[in-house]
């Protein structure tokens, strides 16, 4: 592939990423606020983070565990995102740190 046709996919891939963006967009303000679509839509932050999350937890083991559940109890003490981050990470890495001596 020469570098005319990587610079066309790139510019083919930019185009896309911009007209769902749009369309993305132009379809969130046509939408009720009180809608079943638009409920729905807030709740989906949550649900990917449950997603991708259990999926971590499982194949962290014990450090992935502990980090979560350290994640967990320092947002519901604190209601802060970064404080249970920094949790999260630091018992997790504690715990694979000691799991690995």
């Amino acid at each position: 592939m020469d570098d005319l046709q990587i610079l066309g996919v790139i510019v083919v891939l930019g185009i896309t990423c911009y007209a769902m963006r749009a369309g993305g967009y132009v379809l969130a303000t046509s939408l009720r606020d009180d809608g079943l679509i638009a409920r729905f839509l807030r709740l989906a932050p949550g649900n990917l983070f449950i997603a991708f999350i259990v999926a971590g937890c499982l194949s962290g083991g014990l450090a992935g565990l502990a980090g979560t559940l350290a994640a967990l109890v320092t947002m519901a003490i604190t209601a802060r995102e970064w404080a249970a981050l920094g949790a999260g990470f630091g018992v997790a890495l504690a715990t694979a740190a000691i799991g690995a001596q």
